[in-house]
C-alpha cells in the first residue's frame, strides 16, 4: 500500500498514478484546504503560483497572463485551467525564486499568490507583491485506513509533497505508528521536504519525484 498524504486538487489523480504503477493507493490527506476569495486580475504582468490550491483564486485572470508556477504539476494544472503562458521552476520554492530572477519575473508588476504565512520572504526578496489566497490547516490524526494499514505493516511508502504535510504526517503518528515507519519509504518532493524527516526512524528517505522513486510494483 501507498499512503497519499496530498490534499485536493492533487490527491485523487495522485492516487491515479500510484494505481496505474501497480499499488494500492489510500488516500492519507493530512491538510485541509480552505480557498479565499478570487483574485482581480489588475495590473499585474505575471502571477507566482507556488501551489496548485493558489489556482481558483485566479478564476477571473485573462488565460494569456504570464503564470510561473512552482514545479511541473503546478504548471499542468494551470494549463488544465486554461492559462496559456505557463512557466515551471524545479519544484520548490528556492527554485521558483531563482527562476524569477534569472527570467527577470520581478518587481511590483508581479503578484505572488501563495498560502497563509507562506512566501513573504520570498516577495520581499523578489520585490513583488504578495496575496494570501488559501489557508492550510493540519490535521491531527491519520485516517482509520491509513493507520491500521501502517500498524499492520502493510505500507510501503508514503508520499509526502510539502513540508507542512510531512510535519502534519509526524505529527498525527503516535509511538507504535513511528515503530512501523522502520518499514516504509518517505518519498518526498524535494531534498527540503525530506531534510524535515528524521531518517533514522524511516527505512529509506527519498527524492525528488514520489512516483519516480515509487517506481513500479516488481
Amino acid at each position: 500500500m501507498v499512503l497519499v498524504t496530498r490534499p485536493e486538487p492533487g490527491l485523487s489523480a495522485t492516487m491515479a498514478e500510484v494505481r496505474a504503477l501497480g499499488w494500492e493507493a489510500v488516500a492519507c490527506p493530512m491538510l485541509d484546504i480552505t480557498t479565499f476569495e478570487p483574485v482581480a486580475p489588475g495590473e499585474f504582468r505575471a502571477v507566482l503560483v507556488t501551489s496548485a490550491n493558489a489556482l481558483p483564486a485566479l478564476r477571473d485572470w485573462p488565460r494569456d497572463r504570464l503564470v510561473v508556477a512552482v514545479g511541473a504539476r503546478t504548471a499542468a494544472r494551470a494549463r488544465k485551467a486554461g492559462f496559456m503562458n505557463v512557466e515551471a521552476a524545479d519544484g520548490d520554492a528556492l527554485a521558483l525564486a531563482a527562476f524569477c530572477r534569472a527570467r527577470g519575473v520581478v518587481g511590483a508588476d508581479v503578484l505572488l499568490a501563495s498560502g497563509e504565512g507562506y512566501g513573504v520572504e520570498m516577495a520581499r526578496d523578489l520585490g513583488v507583491q504578495r496575496i494570501e489566497v488559501y489557508a492550510a490547516s493540519m490535521c491531527v490524526s491519520l485516517p482509520e485506513t491509513a493507520r491500521d494499514a501502517l500498524r499492520n505493516r502493510r505500507v510501503e511508502a508514503v508520499l509526502l509533497y510539502s513540508g507542512k504535510t510531512a510535519d502534519a504526517f509526524r505529527g498525527a503518528l503516535g509511538a507504535e505508528d513511528v515503530t512501523a515507519l522502520s518499514a516504509v519509504r518517505a518519498l518526498c518532493l524535494s531534498e527540503a521536504i525530506a531534510a524535515r524527516l528524521n531518517p533514522k526512524e524511516w527505512r529509506a528517505v527519498m527524492w525528488p519525484d514520489p512516483l519516480e522513486q515509487l517506481g513500479p510494483v516488481v
